[in-house]
């Protein structure tokens, strides 16, 4: 990877090694993919937990480039996850990790109570060996002091990418604004020129909170991208339409649901199974003065629903959540990285 690929994102999609999330991302279009150099937090995938299988399977879905993140979320990292983010050697365990997945450019890892010296060699051998390195932050505003020493540290600040990722945003939109703004002001006055990513997501964890059969939720992420200043100001990134942060398994029967993706809004149908669950959504979905005929012709997940509007049934591995969480993530990634800069900011 160079800086002149980092100069040429627009886009920067968030995802984990999960099922759902690798589907939807492997069945994009190849010129889509082509264009996206997407950040993949390495953790367990199903029932797979060794960290070079899942590796394999990240390396398959995506097809190209990308920045290689660990998962430390409880419940789902790889086997040796710990050994993998020890700080002995500057990283090493995890940069001889690195080296040995085809097309991954390591994302310099923040643990906390690491020596500050053993993260900065960390970045500067990433950036040695890659020609680029990116940082990614999940607390912005603790890790600060980290970050900016990252940036008076590198050999050229035009390799570096910081990527603040301040998670979950429809419950706090404007005190996450203040929180991004604050970073990237504290961030600049070191190097006014380095190059920042926010990503974010506003996709709920239950969406039944917004309607029991069905809504339209707005995507918020664009708006926050737009309050701190837009493409001028930093790069563009999201979680792809997933819900960020990690939670225990409702143990509640499941009720069917499809999503359709807009370019700013997420629209949900909710049926029981009897009541002709994922038939009668994706019946209703089709329907909808929003539904893209053309779309669906050429985008995967759009694709599903509207053969699933034409069956009598669930479609043949489409019976549970996981294949029409992929659905959504597919036409997400798939509407974002389509947009253009004025596409959104016309809308504001």
């Amino acid at each position: 990877m160079t800086p002149d690929l980092l100069d040429e994102l627009t886009y920067l999609p968030a995802i984990r090694s999960r099922q759902a999330e690798l589907r939807g991302y492997s069945e994009l279009t190849a010129e889509t993919k082509t264009g996206l150099r997407p950040l993949i937090a390495l953790g367990r995938l199903g029932q797979i937990a060794e960290t070079a299988r899942v590796a394999e399977r990240v390396v398959a879905a995506v097809g190209g480039e990308f920045f290689l993140d660990l998962n430390t979320f409880q419940d789902q990292q790889c086997e040796g996850w710990q050994e993998l983010c020890n700080s002995e050697g500057n990283f090493r365990a995890w940069q001889d990790f690195a080296a040995n997945v085809d097309n991954a450019t390591p994302v310099a890892l923040i643990r906390d109570g690491a020596p500050e010296r053993a993260f900065i060699r960390q970045v500067l051998t990433i950036e040695e060996n890659y020609g680029v390195v990116a940082i990614r932050s999940r607390r912005p505003a603790n890790e600060l002091p980290l970050l900016q020493a990252a940036i008076a540290a590198v050999d050229d600040v035009n390799n570096l990418m910081v990527v603040l990722d301040v998670g979950y945003i429809r419950a706090a939109m404007e005190a996450k604004a203040v929180e991004a703004n604050r970073a990237i002001n504290a961030l600049r006055t070191v190097d006014p020129s380095v190059r920042i990513a926010i990503v974010s997501s506003s996709f709920p964890r239950a969406v039944s909170a917004y309607g029991e059969e069905g809504n339209s939720l707005e995507i918020l992420e664009r708006d926050l991208h737009s309050q701190i200043g837009g493409p001028e100001v930093a790069i563009y990134g999201d979680h792809a339409a997933i819900y960020p942060d990690p939670f225990a398994a409702s143990p509640a029967r499941w009720v069917p649901r499809i999503d359709y993706a807009t370019d700013d809004a997420w629209i949900f149908r909710r049926h029981r199974a009897d009541d002709r669950g994922f038939v009668r959504c994706a019946e209703e979905i089709v329907q909808l003065p929003d539904w893209d005929r053309e779309f669906a012709h050429t985008n995967w997940g759009a694709g599903r629903i509207l053969a699933q509007s034409r069956a009598e049934e669930a479609l043949p591995g489409f019976g549970s959540p996981a294949p029409w969480i992929s659905v959504r993530v597919n036409m997400h990634i798939e509407r974002q990285a389509s947009l253009e800069v004025g596409d959104y900011e016309e809308d504001e």
